[in-house]
C-alpha cells in the first residue's frame, strides 16, 4: 500500500506545475491536544500586517481524479464550544456562504495546540479591523467563538462565493499569540506535492484526494518536504507570519480543494480543484479534538 501512495504521489508531483475554553494539556507528537483558552502575550517586536490577498491567482493547481462524487448532506454539527454559524461573517466584512456540506468529515484538526478560527484582516490588528484594537494579540483575537471567513471579501477567485470571489480559505490563530510555537498538522494521510515561498500543499492518499494548503508556517524549519509521506496528524510545521518579503499576522490560513467534483447543498456545482468552504469540517474536527479523538 505505502509503495503504491508513493506511486501515486509521484504522478501527482509530475503533474503540478508548482506549489469554549479548555484547560490545556502537553501536546505529544501527531497526537491532538485538548486546546487552550490562552492569555495572549504580546510581543511589542512583531510586525503586524493585513493579512490580505493570499493566493496568486496565477498558481498552477496540482492534478487529481475527474470522475463525479457528491459527499452529499451531512447532519448539523453539534458542537461544545462556542462558534458561529457558516457563513456567519463579521459585518461588513462580506457576503458569508451557508453551505451545510462537511466536505472532510475525517478531517484532523490541522493545529496541535487547538486554535482561534476568526478573520486576520478585520480582526483587531488587521488591516481592516477595529481602530481601537491595534494588536494582533487583542484578546478579542483569542477567545470563542469562531468566525467563518472562507467568503470574506478579498480578490481571489471563489465560485461558490455569492460575488465570485472571496478568501479561498479558513484562517485560524494558534493557542496563543506566539510564532514558531505551535505545531501544524497534516489533515489527512497524503503526499507534501508543493512547497512554495510561503506555502504547504498537501494531497491526500485516499479518494476523493482532497487537495489542502497551508500558509504562513516558518518556512525555513519545516519538518516536511517536496514528495514527504504523511500521516493524519503528523507535525508539518509551525504556525507563524512567513508571508514572502511582507509578514502577515500570526496564524495559518488553511486551504481545501476538491478532488472530484460534487454539489453544494444549495444545488451550486462544484468542479475539481474548487476552493471548498471549511468551516463546519473545522468545526467537527475540533471537536474530536477536544474529545481526545485520536487523528486516523
Amino acid at each position: 500500500m505505502r509503495k503504491t501512495v508513493l506511486l501515486a504521489s509521484l504522478a501527482l508531483l509530475a503533474l503540478t506545475a508548482c506549489e469554549k475554553k479548555q484547560p490545556p494539556a502537553p501536546a505529544q507528537p501527531g497526537q491532538p491536544a485538548t486546546p487552550a483558552h490562552p492569555t495572549p502575550a504580546a510581543d511589542p517586536g512583531e510586525p503586524v500586517g493585513d493579512g490580505g490577498a493570499e493566493q496568486p491567482s496565477d498558481e498552477a493547481l496540482p492534478a487529481g481524479p475527474a470522475s463525479p462524487a457528491n459527499p452529499g448532506e451531512a447532519p448539523p454539527v453539534v458542537a461544545s464550544f462556542q462558534h458561529g454559524e457558516a457563513g456567519d461573517l463579521i459585518p461588513g466584512s462580506g457576503s458569508g456562504y451557508l453551505d451545510r456540506t462537511v466536505w472532510s468529515p475525517n478531517l484532523c484538526f490541522p493545529m496541535a495546540d487547538g486554535g482561534f478560527a476568526n478573520s486576520q484582516v478585520y480582526g483587531a490588528g488587521g488591516g481592516k479591523g477595529p481602530k481601537d484594537k491595534p494588536s494582533q494579540c487583542d484578546a478579542s483575537n483569542y477567545s470563542l467563538p469562531w468566525r467563518d471567513n472562507f467568503c470574506e471579501a478579498r480578490g481571489y477567485a471563489s465560485p461558490v462565493c455569492a460575488s465570485g470571489t472571496g478568501h479561498q480559505g479558513q484562517d485560524i490563530r494558534p493557542a496563543s499569540c506566539k510564532k514558531n510555537a505551535h505545531w501544524v498538522l497534516a489533515a489527512e494521510d497524503g503526499v507534501i506535492t508543493d512547497i512554495g515561498t510561503y506555502t504547504v500543499t498537501l494531497v491526500a492518499a485516499a479518494p476523493p484526494h482532497r487537495v489542502y494548503r497551508y500558509l504562513h508556517m516558518t518556512m525555513k524549519e519545516l519538518a516536511v518536504h517536496e514528495g514527504s509521506e504523511v500521516k493524519a496528524g503528523d507535525h508539518l510545521g509551525k504556525t507563524s507570519n512567513d508571508f514572502g518579503k511582507t509578514p502577515t499576522t500570526i496564524h495559518t490560513h488553511f486551504e481545501m480543494r476538491a478532488g472530484v467534483a460534487g454539489t453544494t447543498t444549495d444545488g451550486k456545482p462544484v468542479v475539481i480543484h474548487t476552493f471548498l468552504p471549511p468551516y463546519l469540517s473545522l468545526v467537527a474536527a475540533y471537536q474530536r479534538q477536544l474529545d481526545g479523538t485520536p487523528c486516523s
